[in-house]
């Protein structure tokens, strides 16, 4: 197996996956909650939903909800970040959305089989900057593709991280058989930026033993509730993307002890998803937080008779399917991210609905 040097960094504020809730009573920190909304606001918070519909040609839409059940269309159900027009990698799947000091920073698979994400920001989700293509890979040549990336910041090094899922050649030619059924053998890979003018190297961030194709990871912190921080810890869920009849496409969990890692090398059970009580079918893109001491799951199961689903659980080891009780303004809505950020920084006319 090919490994690319591998930095140990990590995160803390991530976003990614489906929905959530809203209340006036503060939230547990969570690592898409840390720092943003922290002494950046007066006012309501929002549960915010950027998907794409489509194979992403169309652009960025968002949702948003009050109660983490009950979602509503931003901008009457229109596009508020339109696709680039960039050649050959023109789609808008997958955004990933962090709100950090003002600003909300988001991140885009651009195609395929590309070596590039998208990236661009915006001071109130209604007037974003240029479009700009990010070379994650720089000058490694020998890689397939860059999905559905993963922005976050991390409070401890002061530095934004994104993850992302690909397939280099020398993993697919290393003979382990940890391929999927599509012919791909993902791994989870990363670069860090402070101004998104330059990035880090790509390195390997997560790998899982015994060795098989992974992708999607979302970060959560896990507080205990308990007087002292030290049984703290976190917790990465990520879909295991090996065929159902090899015990694949379901979601599984993998903790660690710090934000950056390092996380357990063999994945947990599977939680939902195939091979599971919780919709028995293919499942991806998780989104997971905690929120009054109740763990919410949200991911995407296209082929289910559910635009998203929804499990909750008090222990991340049994979980409840809510699924039914989702309310969303559009059909098979697709790999979106969440995020809680301040009403007030909202433009104001993307309520107009």
């Amino acid at each position: 197996m090919y490994l690319l040097p591998c930095r140990g960094k990590r995160f803390v504020l991530i976003l990614s996956g489906c929905f959530f809730l809203f209340c006036l009573l503060p939230l547990t920190l969570s690592a898409q909650q840390a720092e943003p909304i922290k002494g950046t606001h007066q006012g309501d918070q929002l549960f915010l939903l950027p998907y794409f519909l489509g194979n992403g040609e169309s652009g960025v839409y968002l949702a948003y909800s009050r109660d983490g059940l009950d979602f509503k269309w931003l901008n009457q159900g229109k596009v508020v970040m339109p696709a680039p027009e960039w050649k050959d990698e023109n789609l808008t799947r997958d955004p990933s959305i962090v709100y950090r000091n003002g600003l909300f920073h988001m991140v885009w698979t651009t195609s395929w089989n590309s070596r590039s994400i998208g990236y661009a920001h915006s001071k109130d989700l209604c007037h974003w900057s240029t479009p700009k293509k990010i070379n994650v890979w720089q000058d490694f040549t020998a890689v397939r593709n860059t999905w559905a990336p993963e922005i976050h910041w991390d409070p401890e090094k002061s530095e934004f991280l994104i993850l992302w899922s690909s397939t280099t050649q020398n993993e697919l030619e290393d003979n382990d058989h940890s391929e999927d059924k599509h012919g791909n053998d993902h791994r989870t890979y990363a670069t860090r930026t402070r101004d998104f003018i330059s990035f880090t190297k790509p390195v390997l961030f997560y790998s899982p033993q015994p060795e098989i194709s992974v992708i999607d990871p979302f970060i959560a912190y896990d507080d205990r509730n308990t007087p002292s921080p030290e049984d703290d810890r976190w917790v990465m869920v990520i879909k295991n993307e090996l065929a159902a009849n090899r015990g694949g496409k379901n979601l599984r969990l993998v903790f660690s002890k710090k934000m950056q890692g390092p996380y357990d090398r063999k994945l947990g059970p599977p939680i939902v998803g195939a091979g599971t009580e919780i919709i028995n079918m293919m499942s991806e893109g998780p989104s997971l937080l905690k929120y009054n001491k109740i763990w919410y799951l949200y991911w995407d199961a296209p082929n289910s008779k559910y635009s998203y689903c929804l499990a909750t659980s008090s222990n991340l080891l049994d979980w409840k399917n809510r699924s039914a009780e989702l309310s969303l303004p559009a059909k098979k809505m697709r790999h979106g991210t969440v995020l809680i950020a301040p009403e007030n920084v909202i433009a104001k006319s993307l309520f107009n609905n």
